[in-house]
């Protein structure tokens, strides 16, 4: 009997630690809402509806399309399709060109830095929606807690009644004025949830628990969603996709019948022609096409490699783009809707109400539904959604990236046990080190990641590589073979010469606009220092020199020439042949890799 159990164990041993075989989507609809839910993010709500502001409205629809059109859709594409063909991921698909796999690494590392904030402001999301739920005024929406401060005014009033309030001087005992009074809402999240200290240098101590708590659970809920790869993750897909869009519906109903709303909205839509001579407005529009698209982070090309061989990836495409176009067009309206409603509430003009990033969000939003009825249902249907959305990027990166890693170190982790064991440490380690984010000075160190880590400069770069790489080293004729091999058919001409010489011009033309417009980093009115800015750039670095370098180290790793080390290391593992009539067999054999 003990024989027995002892062989039992030895068979289940050699279970888990056989080599699997790469597995595919259960279904086309389990890949699709993966990349809906990838592409639609938080950026979709905060950084394009201020963008689209900031840049005249309805004009900046102009720069936003083609820009799509000729550059994000083919790059879309381009990534999808690869991972498909070569069934790896982002490190792996670069063996169609080894010379270039530092395009692989840089991907990685833009993932990880990526994640160690982004799942952060998912706990900012989480830390909302659980102060949503009371039955009393929202927290944030009164004075008199221990976070206030004694110049602290109430959300519930507006602005317009605090100005009749201190011209009849009705406040005069409490020495508060329109020009140092603060928002409840900006002292909660200030005070409270972030507990920010007086800048970068006074990174001070950490005394908020519910926040890490919100925390652990943020990346908890990252893990369950790939605790089994993508048979949880295409699961979690048809819930973290729809519900956002159900309660977004309910937010744009609530939002279009409220007083003011409608100015918002003609705000939003109204364009101004003029913006379009001004080179920032089409810097901002091809860096957000990029953004939100999600290309250059590794993601598309690790959701790729699990489609079957010949899926039409090509026509996909168009849907994920106009799905990502529409739900950023749609999330404007619920935006300005709201905007208009609060701009009115309070005598402002919006372009005083309106802010980009984390403030838009976790202070204007909450002011303005402390303004209406039933205010802790409308807060909770909208940290709600936000909280999905967020659920969607961070899973979708970390899957990327374990991807990554899996298809090219498959020899180690080609077994169950191990894979799990990498995805467990993968996303431990990475909480650990997004922890000094939580500490009284996190919110600065937020902000170099968001600029700098993952910045538009590192997209750009990693995105015209991938073109210039696939147009003219590997060959956008052979491309489009591997992707007629696939789908039965050649796509339009149109993708190659975007591929070849539209995607990379503008790809170059942006990058080097953004390094000469480069200003350093403030937020708000804080400036950083310059040695924080010094390690933003290392940041950035060290992605953007991930392509020369390695492309240097492969080259000096192989024997011969440098003619034939050049030849080798754009040789792919997937089309061996080396195209030299003049080159003869003996030559062939002649280098190699050391």
């Amino acid at each position: 009997m003990e024989t027995n159990t002892m062989l039992q164990k030895c068979d289940n041993n050699d279970v888990d630690d056989q080599k699997m075989e790469k597995i595919n989507w259960k279904n086309k609809f389990e890949f699709i809402f993966n990349i809906i839910g990838y592409n639609v993010g938080l950026g979709n709500i905060w950084r394009f509806s201020y963008l689209c502001f900031k840049n005249g409205g309805g004009a900046f629809l102009i720069p936003y399309l083609l820009c799509g059109f000729f550059c994000g859709l083919p790059l879309l594409f381009m990534e999808v399709s690869i991972g498909q063909f070569t069934r790896q991921g982002c490190i792996g698909v670069w063996n169609l060109v080894p010379l270039m796999r530092g395009i692989g690494y840089g991907s990685t590392l833009l993932c990880i830095y990526t994640l160690i904030y982004f799942v952060y402001a998912m706990a900012w999301c989480i830390y909302y929606t659980v102060h949503s739920f009371t039955s009393e005024a929202l927290p944030w929406a009164t004075c008199g807690n221990s976070w206030n401060s004694d110049n602290c005014i109430s959300s519930i009033r507006t602005n317009r009644s605090l100005k009749e309030m201190v011209e009849n001087s009705s406040i005069s005992n409490y020495n508060i004025s329109l020009e140092n009074s603060h928002l409840s809402t900006s002292e909660f999240w200030d005070n409270h949830v972030l507990q920010r200290s007086s800048g970068v240098h006074d990174m001070g101590g950490f005394s908020n628990w519910k926040m890490l708590g919100c925390f652990v659970s943020a990346w908890l809920m990252c893990y369950l969603c790939i605790a089994k790869g993508i048979r949880t993750s295409g699961k979690a897909a048809y819930v973290t996709v729809i519900v956002p869009y159900v309660l977004m519906f309910g937010l744009f109903i609530r939002g279009i019948t409220l007083e003011g709303a409608g100015s918002g909205v003609m705000f939003y839509i109204t364009p101004n022609m003029t913006r379009l001579i001004d080179p920032e407005t089409w810097l901002d529009a091809g860096g957000q096409v990029l953004y939100s698209l999600g290309v250059c982070y590794g993601v598309l090309y690790g959701f790729g490699s699990y489609n079957k061989f010949n899926y039409d990836c090509y026509r996909s495409s168009y849907l994920f783009v106009g799905v990502c176009y529409g739900s950023s067009l749609f999330f404007g309206f619920v935006v300005f809707s709201f905007l208009g409603h609060m701009a009115h509430e309070q005598g402002k003009d919006i372009r005083n109400v309106v802010e980009g990033g984390p403030g838009l969000v976790f202070q204007v939003f909450p002011a303005e539904f402390a303004l209406l009825p039933a205010s802790q249902l409308w807060s909770a249907l909208f940290f709600i959604t936000l909280t999905g959305l967020a659920i969607d990027g961070s899973y979708a990166t970390t899957e990327g990236c374990i991807t990554a890693i899996q298809d090219y170190y498959r020899e180690y982790f080609g077994s169950q046990r191990r894979l799990h064991y990498l995805r467990i440490g993968f996303c431990f380690g990475l909480m650990i080190l997004g922890l000094p984010l939580l500490l009284n000075g996190g919110i600065y160190i937020f902000e170099i990641l968001n600029l700098y880590g993952a910045s538009g400069i590192c997209i750009l770069w990693l995105a015209m590589f991938e073109t210039i790489t696939i147009g003219w080293i590997y060959g956008v004729d052979r491309f489009y073979d591997d992707v007629k091999m696939m789908i039965g058919y050649y796509p339009p001409s149109f993708f190659k010469y975007c591929i070849k010489y539209i995607s990379p011009t503008i790809c170059a033309v942006i990058f080097v606009a953004c390094c000469v417009k480069y200003t350093p980093l403030k937020m708000g009115n804080y400036i950083y220092p310059w040695w924080a800015n010094m390690i933003g750039w290392f940041l950035s670095l060290s992605i953007v020199l991930c392509v020369p370098v390695y492309g240097m180290i492969t080259m000096l790793q192989i024997k011969g020439t440098w003619k034939q080390k050049w030849r080798y290391s754009i040789t792919s593992s997937y089309r061996p042949e080396i195209k030299d009539d003049e080159k003869d067999a003996n030559e062939k054999e002649s280098f190699s890799v050391i």
